[in-house]
Order: structure tokens, then sequence, then C-alpha cells
């Protein structure tokens, strides 16, 4: 287990404050935020690069706090590699087990058998400058777990590659993280990313843990304006909850929303894109919330198009390419939204 407690540093301007959390044994915390959160420089701290003003950090109920990185049994790997350049890609892999002493013959093994299992065992007589961003990548995960280290750290892992390769390298990664059972910490800014590689995501911005959730928690039930903000809500507004018969209504500039969230008085309200559902006209389900407006924005962006109505509040949503072709849209349309109470998060 990794145990991060009231852990703050502070550098010129910057400054990380008051983090806690802990990390359990085969499982991978996301550490989620823009640049300049102070992601990487948490990761430093864990790893022993740098000092905390004050705190503790622990790994496998041991305080490390004061040990150098060498001493606390961690694999780190950036997003630029930090291979080195003049050794082959066998002897980069092999670095640190030469390091504490192992035998040819047990280093060799290793070497081949992390390797093989990374699909890089045809590179090990090369040199590293001119191989690929994911040959680097596996080559640089293969020197970081070599030394079967006791927790791993990973900072922005993928950056450097392509889209295709990224999604395979996130399937061996975390193939391999699960079969070693130790503890992760994963950063990244990208949020479909995050999903796929977390247990549970902590949401950093400006050297603070804003919110430490469930993956599906942190994006359908955001905590703060900022998490919601960032994890693509859109629809973000002010309004004042109270109780009609019993159930959680919410009046957003005259509009009423039914929520299931249990609250009252002023509060923040979010409604994720992709939980409205779009109609030509009123259907009939058991979602409570159903509203008539007529599109005044029409975004597309990858295979999403983004619809924005005025319903008394300018509300978007998500719908398909395939669906925008087929309902033949255009500014200025009538539609109806409809969303679940559930869809409504109250904070």
């Amino acid at each position: 287990m990794i145990s991060v407690d009231s852990l703050e540093y502070a550098a010129g301007k910057f400054s990380l404050l008051d983090i806690s959390f802990s990390v359990g044994d085969g499982e991978t915390l996301v550490v989620l935020g823009p640049t300049g959160a102070g992601k990487t420089v948490l990761l430093e701290l864990i790893a022993g690069f740098r000092r905390p003003r004050s705190g503790h950090v622990s790994i496998g109920g041991n305080d490390v706090t004061s040990l150098p990185p060498e001493h606390r049994g961690v694999g780190f790997v950036y997003q630029d590699y930090l291979l080195f350049p003049h050794l082959s890609v066998f002897e980069n892999i092999a670095y640190g087990l030469e390091a504490k002493g192992a035998r040819r013959a047990e280093t060799r093994r290793s070497v081949e058998s992390l390797s093989s299992q990374l699909g890089i065992v045809h590179l090990l007589d090369r040199r590293t400058r001119n191989l690929s961003g994911g040959e680097q990548q596996r080559i640089a995960l293969a020197r970081a777990l070599i030394t079967n280290p006791k927790t791993m750290l990973l900072d922005e892992p993928f950056a450097a590659v392509d889209p295709n390769t990224k999604e395979q390298l996130m399937r061996e990664t975390t193939r391999i993280l699960a079969s070693l059972g130790i503890p992760v910490v994963y950063v990244t800014h990208d949020q479909v990313e995050a999903t796929e590689m977390a247990d549970r995501i902590a949401v950093m911005n400006e050297g603070r843990i804003i919110q430490l959730d469930l993956p599906e928690r942190v994006f359908s039930s955001p905590k703060t304006e900022f998490v919601a903000s960032f994890v693509g809500t859109r629809n973000i507004y002010k309004g004042s909850a109270s109780k009609e018969n019993g159930r959680t209504v919410v009046e957003v500039q005259g509009v009423k929303l039914h929520s299931s969230v249990d609250i009252e008085g002023s509060v923040h309200v979010t409604v994720r894109p992709e939980d409205i559902l779009i109609s030509s006209q009123m259907i009939s389900s058991s979602a409570r919330n159903s509203l008539r407006g007529r599109i005044t924005v029409l975004k597309e962006k990858g295979p999403v198009v983004y619809l924005t109505a005025d319903c008394g509040v300018d509300m978007t949503a998500a719908i398909t390419r395939e669906s925008f072709r087929e309902f033949k849209l255009t500014v200025g349309d009538e539609v109806y939204l409809t969303f679940k109470a559930t869809s409504v998060n109250l904070f």
C-alpha cells in the first residue's frame, strides 16, 4: 500500500497543500488534472526526488519520507522516457538489476522474460534513438518493472504515442500491472485515459486534490464547479432546490428540473450532455425531465455532435453523427430534451 498523509510542498509561487490518500495493492489511482496542477510534483515527492515541507509518505507500511529514491522500491516512468541513448535496449532494461549487483545469467533471464511480455525481444540488441515512441515506451516500462518495485508511478506515460499505439499500450500496461498486484499512481490530463486506467480518480488543481472518487462518480456527480467543467459536463448552472411532494425540484432561471439528490437551498446544478435524449416530439418515458427548446448551436467534435438548445436555459446534448444525419437537424429546429432525475447532479 502507498499512504500519503498531509503532504505539503512549496517551490517559488507553487504550493502543494494537504495531500492525503492511500492506494491499495493491485489498485490504480489516476491523478487527473490540468497542466500545472502539481501532478508530477506529487509523483516526485512519493518517489523521493523531492522532499516535502511537511507530511509523510509510506510504502508497504514503512515510512519512507526521509529515504532516498533508490531505497523506496519505486518504479517510475516519465512521459519522455529518459532512456540512455549510448546503451542498447537490453542494457537500458537491465540497468536497475545491474546496479543492484544481480548476476549476469539472472539479469538476462529477467530481461528476456519481461521483454517477451512486452513484445520487444527483437529490439534487445538495438540502440534506442531510432525506435518509435511506442517501442521506447515499452522499454521505459520494462526498465521500471525489472527490479520488481513495490509500487509503480507513471507520469503521462502515453502522451507521445499515436492513438492506436496508445490504446494497445494501455491494455498491455493494465494487464501487466494487474498481474503484479502492486499499488499504482498514474498521472494524466486525458479524461478517456483516466477512465480506462483508473480504479479511482483524484482530480487535482492548483496543488490540491479537489475530488477523489470512483471514475463514474467523478464524471456523473462532480462535487465542485471546477471538477464539473474539467470533466466536460458543459451544462453547469446555479439554482435553488426545494421539496415538492417529497421529491427534489431545482429551479434554474425559471426552469424547473427534477433531481434524485436529497438537498435543499442554493445549489450548483450539472447535467452531462450524453445523459440527454434528443427527439423531435415529446416521448413517453420514465424520465422526469422533458424540456422543449430551439436549437441555437450545432458543433461537430469527432464522432459526436454537440447540440445546444434554448429551453429557457441553454442546454447542450451530445448525439452521434449517425443520429444527427438521421434527424436532419438544423439551427432553429424545435426539439425535446429528455433526461432522468438521476442525471441532475446537485452540490
